[in-house]
């Protein structure tokens, strides 16, 4: 499983290597946007270097048969990884295109993998979701919604790799065998291939993950996280405690844009948390260096974050325990967020 490793770093050297020396509408990465901070092109095909090491470690290096979760949660994710990768290629596609067409992965999680939410710990609710369309349906909407805020989230270097690395590495620590060899060589894998983009992606920013990887990640770790916790027993709640900061901040970022600025949910407007961070570092520290700034937000939200993925695994079969911990991180999140919110934010756009 550790041959994933080498050839994800010679992917990424061979994407910095493209983006140094040729230069096409493609793949110059430079765009006017609320979310774009760095000044030169660098290249956002991270995800390449992600999917094509896993799908070729799945494919052609198993010789010991272990990789049977790998390979079907690939093909699974490709409408996924496609949709990402049309936005890092300057192909524009509609939000609301963008968001149908993420749909045949969860459906394709639903039936090939036999991934489901069997429990979110009400009774009503678990009752509903034994019906099969109503739980294709819940997963859907779920699995949406988490892709998309993992890529709300990558917006600095480094920001969403620490996040996807942790929750990783607390998973792989905490194995118990009744999830299976394959899926921990599914998550040892994917760990290793996105450690490998995050030695070219922070500090120094030599490659940034982009759509397609911000997407495959916000769909493969979601049901990494599902397969885990229903295979073991664990608290429904204990998926929510670990996926806390992206569901955070898309459930803030709908209400800050639909009730306050009176705008579409899925228009940007430069006001989640990461950036206000690093606007008030900029403004308060004033740091020359653009990475240096990057790193600090990156480092103070990886603090806030760790201790309750740490929590979260220290208490993943107690349902209370976990619902407090999820209440405690919106108090904290909310608090430091409406400190840093300018007063712009709540007039309309």
């Amino acid at each position: 499983m550790t041959d994933v490793f080498p050839i994800a770093l010679l992917f990424c050297f061979l994407l910095w290597f493209v983006n140094k020396n040729f230069k096409s509408q493609f793949l110059t990465n430079l765009r006017a946007s609320p979310q774009t901070f760095h000044k030169k092109s660098t290249s956002r095909l991270g995800g390449l270097a992600i999917y094509f090491p896993l799908l070729i470690t799945g494919y052609l290096i198993d010789s010991a048969g272990n990789y049977e979760f790998l390979r079907l949660a690939l093909i699974c994710s490709l409408p996924v990884f496609i949709v990402g990768l049309m936005d890092d290629l300057n192909i524009e596609v509609k939000p609301v295109f963008r968001l149908l067409f993420l749909l045949p992965s969860p459906i394709l999680f639903f039936f090939v993998l036999g991934i489901r939410i069997d429990s979110v710990g009400i009774i009503f609710f678990d009752e509903l979701l034994k019906i099969e369309i109503i739980g294709l349906l819940f997963l859907s909407f779920s699995l949406v919604g988490i892709i998309n805020a993992f890529n709300i989230i990558d917006g600095f270097n480094g920001l969403l790799l620490t996040y996807c690395l942790s929750i990783l590495l607390t998973l792989i620590l905490a194995y118990e065998s009744n999830s299976g060899i394959d899926w921990l060589t599914f998550m040892v894998a994917l760990f290793l291939a996105t450690f490998a983009v995050f030695l070219f992606n922070f500090p120094f920013g030599k490659l940034f993950l982009g759509d397609a990887g911000a997407y495959l990640l916000g769909a493969l770790i979601p049901i990494a996280l599902i397969e885990y916790t229903f295979d073991n027993g664990y608290s429904p709640w204990f998926v929510l405690a670990m996926l806390i900061y992206p569901v955070t901040e898309v459930l803030v970022s709908i209400i800050r844009k639909v009730f306050f600025r009176k705008m579409s949910a899925l228009q940007p407007d430069g006001l989640h948390f990461h950036m206000l961070v690093f606007k008030k570092i900029s403004k308060k520290v004033g740091f020359r260096r653009i990475r240096l700034r990057h790193f600090i937000v990156t480092f103070f939200i990886f603090s806030l974050n760790f201790p309750f993925l740490y929590a979260a695994n220290l208490f993943k079969s107690n349902s209370i325990l976990l619902i407090f911990l999820c209440l405690w991180y919106l108090l904290i999140y909310t608090m430091i967020y409406f400190m840093m919110l300018p007063k712009y934010a709540f007039k309309k756009k």
